[in-house]
């Protein structure tokens, strides 16, 4: 009886293996760094984590605050509420779910960048990934993003699949893939829209494909994808029908859709945040580097490139990804739009879905957040336009003509706005980098409970939901939505904890803390500082130049002032 030798992975797919698993340690590492210091600073992590308390409540997953409606569905608030069961109710729980969701992002980035563009694709999308500083930012936070791109990534791959060779298994999973993502955001509903605009570009473009039997499958496949993600869509559906109605959650959000006119702007900002949370040129340079010698490293064909205009293609890649901290997106343009000579399904996708949300997302109000599933296509194009100049051949294959141009005016666009953005420091190098510690809000409101005298009936909060948080039912708190309610009824001898981040959203901050200091008296102020993405939802051009002052957001414990004797 003969033995059947163990398959073995060659050489080049284990090294590609070794650097991968390698590349999201690292990247592990960074986004857990200092985990005793982060802490809730945004006003939505306050919601999400106040969400996740319904795993140590009576009614379990159907007592979920339907506070969290308007901010996210529930796929954040259930990893949350999963890891308050295992590690305890704690802001360094529910930050876990998105360091654990931001480093499993590294693998994904790889394996979706070796599907789509080859061997060496791999190794250079996951040090883009990995030392990416603006997807670490939001890495550690509790916040949806870095759980959503992680849904996204993998959601690409599967949709790639279902696209290459249609199924009614591969149209399953495509439906769960995109039924998850939009669990987990609202936005989740682009993952689809994508599949069935790639289906008519591949129709018109690939002659293999226009068979009736291929269009079958995609279209009959996807509509039962389509059946899928809907279902699993229904629960939440009816839930926000309960609880507000849909209609009212699609108002909410069109307040935040600007016009035509507004999408410059947008696109503008947007891209300036991206330099603002890149961590400057040394993270640029710690990613693109290793994604450069990654992609050597693997391939056993790319010795050349050193000795041919290869080499030089390499080394202003190198450099526009260093000086340039939005040449990811340019990238983009030039290596996901023209599909060249490769019209594969798989690059089909990620150049519609490039196009896509580069249209899309400048219309909405410019959260930097936002930008997170554009940049990683970013690091895909990257990661292809690097394996390609390695080695060409495969499906990277780089030769000159109208895309190679394409490619060299992307690169001198990117370094153009890379000059321009120069002159603005980023966040990092103002001394609030995506590494800063973020737990002022917490050790603020420890102090202002220490300092709160035996026998007050209680505190009246206007303070970002991470306070109510903290408080943790410690001290008696009543909510007040905004300024109006500490002015007009100062309750019966209750202190009041003021957030100054709140309190600017009432108007003029010199006009509105005059009139409450009329009310009441100050009794302590606790410094808390906005991280740089809370800093930069707040006010999205901040990137532009921000004073250190908008960054300090202290806590104010007052309490009522005396009248005619008494209080």
């Amino acid at each position: 009886m003969t033995r059947t030798a163990p398959l073995a992975l060659s050489p080049s797919i284990s090294r590609e293996f070794a650097f991968v698993a390698v590349a999201t340690v690292v990247g592990a590492l960074l986004r857990i760094w200092a985990l005793g210091r982060l802490g809730l600073v945004h006003f939505d992590e306050g919601v999400y984590a106040i969400s996740g308390l319904w795993a140590i409540g009576p009614q379990g997953l159907s007592g979920l605050d339907p506070m969290v409606v308007p901010y996210a569905p529930p796929g954040f608030p259930f990893l949350v509420g999963l890891a308050f069961k295992v590690l305890g109710p704690s802001d360094v729980a529910a930050i876990l779910v998105s360091v654990t969701t931001g480093s499993l992002a590294v693998p994904a980035a790889a394996w979706l960048a070796r599907r789509t563009f080859g061997a060496g694709a791999g190794t250079a999308a996951a040090a883009l990934a990995a030392l990416s500083g603006f997807h670490v930012a939001f890495s550690r936070m509790a916040l949806t993003d870095a759980s959503f791109l992680l849904c996204w990534l993998v959601g690409l791959i599967v949709a790639q699949r279902f696209l290459e060779r249609p199924s009614a298994t591969r149209g399953i999973a495509l439906g769960i893939a995109v039924g998850v993502a939009q669990l987990f955001k609202y936005s989740g509903w682009t993952l689809g829209a994508v599949v069935p605009l790639t289906a008519v570009a591949i129709a018109v473009s690939d002659p293999s494909r226009r068979t009736s039997a291929y269009q079958m499958r995609v279209w009959g496949f996807g509509l039962l994808a389509a059946a899928i993600a809907a279902a699993m869509y229904a629960p939440w559906f009816a839930f926000v029908e309960n609880h507000g109605g849909y209609r009212g959650l699609l108002t909410h959000h069109s307040g935040y859709v600007g016009s035509l006119d507004s999408w410059f702007g947008h696109w503008s900002i947007q891209l300036e945040q991206v330099g603002a949370l890149s961590g400057g040129w040394g993270w640029s340079l710690a990613a693109w580097l290793p994604a450069v010698a990654g992609a050597i490293l693997v391939r056993p064909d790319s010795k050349g490139w050193a000795r041919s205009w290869r080499g030089l293609g390499l080394l202003a890649m190198l450099a526009a990804g260093v000086f340039a901290p939005t040449f990811p997106w340019w990238i983009g343009l030039g290596w996901l739009v023209m599909a060249g000579r490769d019209g594969s399904p798989g690059r089909m996708l990620l150049g519609v879905a490039w196009i896509g949300l580069s249209v899309l997302t400048p219309f909405y109000h410019p959260y930097a957040r936002l930008w997170l599933p554009i940049q990683s296509l970013g690091w895909i194009a990257g990661a292809g336009a690097i394996a390609g100049l390695v080695a060409p051949g495969g499906t990277a294959i780089v030769r000159f003509g109208l895309r190679s141009s394409l490619l060299g005016f992307c690169g001198l666009a990117a370094l153009a706005q890379g000059l321009w953005l120069t002159p603005t420091p980023s966040l990092a190098e103002r001394g609030t980098g995506v590494l800063a510690p973020s737990d002022s809000l917490r050790t603020a409101v420890g102090r202002a409970l220490g300092d709160l005298p035996p026998g007050i009936p209680g505190l009246r909060l206007l303070a970002r939901p991470p306070a109510t948080f903290y408080l943790g039912g410690r001290a008696a708190a009543r909510i007040e939505p905004d300024l109006d309610g500490l002015l007009h009824d100062q309750g019966e001898g209750a202190w009041a904890l003021v957030d100054l981040a709140q309190l600017r959203q009432s108007g003029d901050p010199a006009a509105t803390t005059a009139r409450l200091l009329e009310h009441w008296e100050l009794v302590g102020a606790y410094p808390t500082t906005l991280n740089p993405v809370t800093l930069l939802d707040v006010d999205p051009a901040a990137a532009r130049g921000v004073r250190p002052a908008e960054a300090d957001a202290p806590l104010w414990l007052l309490r009522p002032r005396r009248i005619g004797g008494s209080r």
